[in-house]
Order: structure tokens, then C-alpha cells, then sequence
């Protein structure tokens, strides 16, 4: 993969400090054992910001500072400081809460336990959970925004407890707004949702719809390997960068330039998505028409997609004597009838529309169901499973649906053009946002961008071929009545996804399989 550069623009979060009121007592009896009792604590606090915006819910609120590249926390009335004796290891009872809101207040409150002069009293706000995150301040600020003071007892008099100096709190996370791009930087990309692993962690940002912009806590780490995956609608991006580090307590900008994951293709198949029905079923097409060699009884998918086999104005023969390889078959209807074997085998010459499963109405046909039995060649992969033609409504949703980018006709093909120096219709994947295809143009830069082509391999009536080079014919799985069956036509300047033919006619078969 790529490796990009992480942008990264740090900017220290204000610092948050407490402020002890009080005077220094004597202890005078520092030899008595303490008892757990009930202290009284009144401290005042402030975030360590100019700004003084009031607090508008429950929790502090971040908000970002002037020109968006500082963040200011301010208190929320009530909201609550717990407090631990880290010297006895044990957490003491009652809070300490906020008399007003703004950057300066007073925290007062009852705790209750043990404390001794000289004690080290840890003062936490918020117990964070930074696992499931929205990737907005007002999540971080209600669920994330975790922050500590450590300070000494100095005095403890009666049920008052006195320190020396101030405490500062020190964020125990860092946040970070991540602005998520392309690879090459051009242009962002909406995701939902974020997942971000690190130093064995994972996190995951879920915000209410895709954005390109999120606010995320992430606990400090130093020189760790960072994962970023981001589902951007049907697509994963991922971005993997070494030996990163966040500090607690700083607000960092952060733009991660992520590549487009492309998804494994299996054997025989191209690479472009294409969308065939109203609910987002997508298929890859084979890498070229289907072929079957008789003296081998293997079927396979042709070299390249341009690549054809019968000839204008060839006599094949009844039997295929004089054509060992073939590629226009009958309708697919052998071995999926009881008995088996009913109906003639779609390499056959019959005439006859009736001798290509009369029978069948309704059913719709899946090549490699029906010829499961037979070898296929180690270009479809595994023995054809998963291969299936598409049914009629597919092919009419793939010629009516639209694609971004100028592809001549606003539509999703393109027809009149050649490749190779056979002419045919070019279809463009879901993603395509590039030109349309003209003939002389370098097809395999098509190619690599997921283009389908469609040779026009002409038709066959009996053992006559005719129309190579000029109609375009190709079968559905879809039954029309008893002898006849739904095919595509096209030529170089007119298509009808949903001709309704013969069986008996030889047309090409362009398989499809779902993607993985």
C-alpha cells in the first residue's frame, strides 16, 4: 500500500487548574490515628482559558476557541469532581460540585474517609469510555473528557482539609479532529463509520450521518503503529501509518489521506462493480465470453473480452464437426429438468425452439447450475460455482441505470465503438468517472478502471452464422413462454435490453457472479 504522510498540526488544550482556598493549620496531634470521618472542601477552579462562555449542559462544555485551533472547556453548574486518597488506595465518598458555570468557579462538597496530613488526594473528572464515539465535542465533553489533579495535604483541621498551592488538572486523552481525504489528497470522503486501532485498542467513531470531519478522544500513546478504516458508502479506505505519537492534554488537526481498499476478485472475473438491481446487488462480469471446446467438454471464459469465435456467413455443421470451439449456444436448459437430459444441449443445432426446455415458463436459468456437471476451465474458478447469467430485469436496470462522469450519453454504455477492432457496447462500472470509451483510445486503461466490453459475435440460426461484427446478442436467464426466452440486442447505434427470442437461436453468454 501507498504510505502517505499524516498531516499533523498540535496545539496545546488550555490548561485546567484548581486553585485551594484556605489557610495553612498546624496539626496538633499528628501522632493520633485518623479516623474515617466526614471533611469538608471548597476549591476554586478554573479551566485556564480567556474564554467565559456559559456551560449549556450537563457536563463542561469543549468548544473550539478563535480560528478553530484551540479548544476551551468551561464548567457546567452542578457537575461533579470525585476525589481518591492515592496514599491509602481507597476512594472517598461524596463529590465536589460546581456552584456555578463559567472558566472560574467553586467546587465545594462532603468527602468522607481517611485523611492524614501529607496525603496525596487524586481529583478526577469524568470516567471516560472513548471505545464508541460519535466524532462531535459534545460527545467528547458528556462521555470522554477525563482529567486529573494530583494534590498534598497540607493541614487537615477538624472537618476542614487545607492543601498548599494550586492543582492542575491534566487531560488523560488527547483530542483530535481527523479530516479524511483521498490518497492523493484531491478531494475528502464522507465515512461512517471511522474504526481506529491502536497500541492494541480499537475505536470506533459512528457520527449520526457520513462526514469527512470528526472529534475524537484517544488515551496518549508514543511511537505506536495507527490503523484507520473508513466505510465510505459501498467502499473501505484504509491508511496504515508507523510509529505515531499523541500527547494527553493537546488538540491536534489532523488530515489522513486514506486509499480505496479494491476487493479480491476470483478467478475469471473483472474488477468493476456493477449495481443490477434497486436493492445494490453488485456483480463482477467474466473476464470474456463463454466458450465450450467439444473435443475437450470443457467450458471457459475467453482470453480477452473483445475475443470471438464463429465467423461471418460459417457453416458450422450440424453436429459442430467443423468447429470444435463454440460460443453461441442455444438457451441454457440441459440437466436441470426431471428426467435429466430432456431438452437438447445448448451447443445443438435444432431448430426447433421446443427441444430447449418447453417446459420451462417460469424458472430462471443459471448457467453454471445447469452445467455444474461439466468441466470448467481454471479461468472461471471452481468449476463455474458462483457463475450465473443475468436475469432480464438486471439487464434492463444495467443499460437504464446512470454513472458519474461524461460518458457520451448520460447513460451507463456506450455503443458504435470498437475494441481491438471489434466493434461492440462498453459498459461502465458503478465508480467510473472518467470519459467515454472512443475507438482507437488505449482500451487497457478502460480496462483497469472496471469497463465492460461486449463483442457484437453475431448470432446462429441452425448452422448458419451471420451478423459478426455488427449485432450484438446476448442471453438472460429469463423465460419468456414455453419456447421462447429474453435476450439483449444491440448494434452499433440502438439496444433492446429485453428482446424476446427463440431458444433455439445461438447467441453469446456473458457470465456474472456476485461480489465478494
Amino acid at each position: 500500500m501507498k504510505q502517505n504522510v499524516l498531516i499533523f498540526s498540535a496545539l496545546c488544550l488550555a490548561a485546567m487548574t484548581l486553585v485551594f482556598s484556605g489557610c495553612k493549620k498546624e496539626n496538633n496531634d499528628p501522632q493520633e490515628p485518623a479516623q474515617s470521618q466526614s471533611y469538608k472542601m471548597s476549591i476554586t477552579a478554573t479551566k485556564g482559558g480567556a474564554e467565559t462562555d456559559e456551560a449549556n449542559g450537563p457536563r463542561r462544555v469543549i468548544s473550539l476557541g478563535a480560528g478553530g485551533t484551540t479548544l476551551t472547556a468551561t464548567w457546567a453548574a452542578e457537575e461533579a469532581v470525585t476525589v481518591r486518597n492515592n496514599t491509602k488506595n481507597a476512594d472517598l465518598t461524596g463529590t465536589l460540585t460546581a456552584q456555578s458555570a463559567g472558566a472560574t468557579v467553586q467546587l465545594n462538597g462532603t468527602l468522607t474517609g481517611t485523611i492524614e496530613v501529607g496525603d496525596e488526594l487524586v481529583l478526577k473528572y469524568l470516567s471516560p469510555n472513548y471505545a464508541e464515539q460519535t466524532g462531535t465535542l459534545e460527545h467528547i465533553s458528556a462521555n470522554c473528557d477525563y482529567a486529573t489533579a494530583t494534590v498534598t495535604v497540607s493541614s487537615v483541621d477538624g472537618v476542614n482539609i487545607y492543601t498548599e498551592g494550586t492543582a492542575t488538572f491534566v487531560n488523560q486523552q488527547a483530542i483530535v479532529k481527523f479530516t479524511l481525504k483521498n490518497e492523493d489528497g484531491s478531494a475528502t470522503i464522507a465515512a461512517k463509520p471511522l474504526v481506529i486501532e491502536v497500541a492494541g485498542e480499537t475505536y470506533t467513531v459512528t457520527p449520526e450521518s457520513a462526514t469527512s470531519e470528526m472529534y475524537v478522544a484517544l488515551p496518549g500513546f508514543a511511537s505506536e503503529d495507527i490503523t484507520f478504516t473508513a466505510t465510505v458508502g459501498s467502499d473501505t479506505y484504509k491508511k496504515e501509518v508507523a510509529s505515531e505519537s499523541l500527547t494527553n492534554g493537546e488538540f491536534y488537526q489532523i488530515t489522513v489521506k486514506m486509499a480505496k481498499e479494491t476487493p479480491a476478485v476470483p478467478a475469471g472475473a473483472l474488477t468493476g462493480e456493477f449495481t443490477v438491481d434497486g436493492s445494490g446487488t453488485k456483480v463482477n462480469f467474466a473476464q470474456g465470453n463463454l466458450k465450450y471446446t467439444k473435443s475437450t467438454g470443457k467450458f471457459e471464459f475467453m482470453t480477452n473480452q473483445y475475443d470471438m469465435v464463429e465467423t461471418n456467413n460459417q457453416n458450422v455443421g450440424n453436429d459442430y464437426a467443423s468447429q470444435d470451439v463454440i460460443s453461441l449456444f442455444g438457451w441454457a436448459t440441459s440437466n436441470i429438468n426431471e428426467p435429466a437430459n430432456t431438452y437438447y444441449y445448448p451447443w445443438e443445432t435444432d431448430k426447433t425452439s421446443a427441444s430447449y426446455g418447453s417446459g420451462i415458463t417460469t424458472k430462471d436459468v443459471n448457467w453454471a447450475t445447469a452445467h455444474a456437471n461439466y468441466d470448467w476451465g481454471a479461468n472461471t474458478g471452481d468449476l463455474g460455482t458462483g457463475w450465473r447469467t443475468l436475469t432480464t430485469a438486471e439487464w434492463q436496470y444495467l443499460f437504464n441505470r446512470t454513472v458519474n462522469g461524461g460518458t457520451g450519453n448520460g447513460k451507463s454504455y456506450t455503443l458504435g465503438q470498437s475494441v481491438n477492432g471489434k466493434p461492440g457496447a462498453v459498459f461502465y462500472p458503478d465508480n467510473y468517472t472518467g470519459a467515454a470509451y472512443t475507438t482507437g483510445r488505449t482500451w487497457s486503461t478502460f480496462e483497469d478502471a472496471g469497463c465492460v466490453f461486449l463483442p457484437a459475435a453475431g448470432c446462429r440460426y441452425g448452422t448458419s452464422v451471420s451478423s459478426v461484427g455488427s449485432d450484438g446478442y446476448y442471453w438472460s436467464s429469463t423465460s419468456s413462454s414455453g419456447t421462447y426466452a429474453y435476450s439483449v440486442y444491440f448494434n452499433g447505434s440502438n439496444v433492446n435490453p429485453a428482446s424476446n427470442r427463440d431458444r433455439s437461436l445461438g447467441f453469446s453468454v456473458r457470465l456474472v457472479r456476485p461480489v465478494e
